[in-house]
C-alpha cells in the first residue's frame, strides 16, 4: 500500500521540497528501508521521536511505550535549505536577557562563549590576547573561535560580551541579538525530540470544535504539525502542503492556523478515501465518512476564524484572508465511454451502441462536474479560479481569468459566439449539441474566431473546441 503512494510522492515534490512521515515503532524499519530505495538514503536528514504520551503504562507487559517516530527526506538534500522554526515567547524570555546599546534596534541578546571546543582543530593563529575593559589582557585557555581581524571588528560594534566568570576573572562571549539588521527576529533549529504535544492535545482539540471527544478517535495535534509547516514552508510564498492521509484533517486545521499567525499564503491538499462511519457511533452524526468529518472540521475551524476577523480592520495584511476550499471526488468521466466490440458482433448490437452515443453525456452529470472534467483534461489545475460570467444571455464559466471560457447551455448563439470573440480568452469550448446539427451556424463560428486571430499575434491564438 504505500510504496505506491510514496514513489507519487516523491514525483509530485519540488525539487527543494521535503516529506515527514509519521509511523510508530511496529513499521518504522519497513518505512525507513521503502524511504531510502524511492528518495535515496543520501537525502534522509532526520528521524524525529514524538513523545505523544505523558506517561500511563498499566497495560504494558514490557516497557512503557510512549514514543512515535517522524521520519523526514528531501526530495534532493543538495537543494535544501536549513531548516528553521519561529523561537516561542517562552524560549524568547528565558535566553534573550541581557540589554545594551544597540536594544532599540537589535532588541535583547544572549551570549555563548567565545573559547573554542576541543572539538575544533588546532589553530595558533587564533591564540592572542584580547583586551578587557579595565585594560586586562584575557587569553584563551585553548583558542578562540574568531580570528583577530573579526575580534577586532565585532569589538567596535559592541557584539562582544566581557563577563565574569565565578572566580571573577574575564571571560568572553559573543552576542547574538534577538533580531537581525532587518528587525526580523531571529529564528532557532528545531529539535529531533517533540515532547511538548500530546495526543491528548488533539483529542481536546476535537472537543473544542466538535463538542465531544468520541467525533473523532486519535487525530493528530495541530501543535505537533505546526513546527514541521514552520521547517518546510515560508510565510512568503504559496507553498502548497499535501496530506495524502488526513484523517481528521489537522493538517488543513495547522494551516489555516498558522497562516492566521504569520500571514502566510500556503495552500493545502487532502487525500483521504470515504471510510464509513459506523451507524452507531458518536462520529456518524457528524459526517457518513472519515472524509465527511475532516470536511466539517475544515468548515468549522475556518467560521470560528471568520467569526474572530468580523469587524477588523486588516492592518497587518492576516485578517482578510481567503480560507475557502474546494472538495473534488474521484468519480467515473461524465462522457459515455465508446464500448470495443467483438468483429463478430452483430448488425443490432452495432445499432445499439451507435444509438447510445447519439447524447454521449450522462443524464446524471451536472454543469459543475462537466467543467471540472473538461478543466482537468485541457489542463487546468482544478484550484483555479471559477467564475461564472453572463454573456448574450447564457451562462458562461470563466477559469483562470478568462483564460478558458466554457459554455454548457443546451443552445448556441450567433450573438454568444460574438461576445465570446470580443472578450478574446485563450480558448473557447461549448457542447457540439448546442449547435442541434445547425452546421452553418458552427461554420461561421469557425470563421469568427479566424478572422479574430488574424488581428493576434501567433502565440495569442483563440481556440476553439466542441465536446
Amino acid at each position: 500500500m504505500m510504496y505506491p503512494r510514496l514513489y507519487l510522492a516523491r514525483n509530485l515534490l519540488r525539487d527543494d521540497g521535503v516529506i515527514f512521515i509519521s509511523i510508530d515503532d511496529n513499521e518504522v524499519s519497513n518505512l525507513r528501508k521503502l524511504c531510502d530505495e524511492i528518495f535515496g538514503e543520501e537525502n534522509f536528514f532526520e528521524n524525529i521521536i514524538w513523545k505523544k504520551r505523558y506517561g500511563g503504562g498499566a497495560k504494558e507487559k514490557y516497557l512503557v511505550s510512549v514514543h512515535e517516530y517522524i521520519l523526514c527526506y528531501a526530495k534532493n538534500i543538495n537543494n535544501l535549505e536549513p531548516l528553521f522554526i519561529p523561537q516561542t515567547q517562552d524560549s524568547i524570555e528565558r535566553y534573550y536577557t541581557m540589554k545594551d546599546e544597540n536594544y532599540e534596534k537589535l532588541g535583547p541578546f544572549r551570549t555563548h562563549p567565545l573559547e573554542a571546543t576541543k572539538s575544533m582543530g588546532d589553530r595558533p593563529n587564533l591564540v592572542f590576547p584580547i583586551t578587557a575593559p579595565d585594560g586586562t589582557k584575557v587569553l584563551p585557555k585553548r583558542q578562540w573561535l574568531w580570528s583577530r581581524d573579526r575580534v577586532e571588528s565585532e569589538l567596535k560594534n559592541g557584539s562582544i560580551a566581557f563577563l565574569r566568570d565565578k572566580d571573577n576573572n574575564w571571560s568572553i562571549h559573543s552576542k547574538q541579538y534577538l533580531k537581525d539588521e532587518n528587525g526580523n527576529i531571529r529564528q532557532s533549529k528545531a529539535f529531533s525530540l517533540i515532547d511538548d504535544v500530546y495526543s491528548q492535545h488533539g483529542t481536546n482539540e476535537i472537543i473544542e470544535i466538535f463538542g465531544e471527544a468520541q467525533a473523532f478517535s486519535f487525530p493528530k495535534p495541530t501543535k505537533l504539525i505546526t513546527p514541521i509547516l514552520n521547517m518546510g514552508t515560508t510565510n512568503n510564498e504559496a507553498d502548497i502542503v499535501l496530506d495524502f492521509f488526513s484523517g481528521s484533517a489537522s493538517t488543513a486545521h495547522a494551516v489555516i492556523d498558522l497562516n492566521k499567525h504569520d500571514g502566510g499564503n500556503r495552500k493545502y491538499i487532502l487525500v483521504q478515501l470515504p471510510e464509513p462511519c459506523d451507524k452507531e457511533s458518536d462520529a456518524y452524526k457528524f459526517g457518513k465518512t472519515i472524509a465527511d468529518i475532516g470536511k466539517e472540521r475544515i468548515r468549522r475551524v475556518i467560521n470560528k476564524l471568520n467569526d474572530e476577523d468580523a469587524g477588523k480592520l486588516d492592518l497587518d495584511g492576516k485578517s482578510k484572508q481567503d480560507r475557502g476550499f474546494k472538495v473534488l471526488k474521484l468519480d467515473r468521466s461524465n462522457f459515455k465511454q465508446w464500448q470495443k466490440l467483438d468483429p463478430s458482433a452483430d448488425v443490432e448490437k452495432l445499432e445499439q451502441q451507435l444509438e447510445f452515443h447519439v447524447d454521449h453525456i450522462s443524464h446524471e452529470s451536472t454543469p459543475e462536474d462537466l467543467l471540472y472534467e473538461i478543466m482537468l483534461k485541457d489542463g487546468f489545475m482544478p484550484t483555479e479560479k471559477v467564475e461564472s460570467l453572463t454573456l448574450a444571455g447564457k451562462t458562461v464559466y470563466s477559469v483562470a481569468d478568462g483564460g478558458l471560457l466554457l459554455c454548457l447551455e443546451d443552445s448556441v448563439t450567433k450573438e454568444l459566439i460574438d461576445a465570446v470573440a470580443v472578450a478574446e480568452p485563450m480558448q473557447f469550448i461549448c457542447l457540439d449539441a448546442a449547435f442541434h446539427g445547425n452546421d452553418q451556424l458552427k461554420a461561421n463560428a469557425v470563421q469568427t474566431f479566424a478572422a479574430r486571430n488574424m488581428q493576434r499575434e501567433k502565440h495569442n491564438q483563440i481556440i476553439f473546441k466542441t465536446v
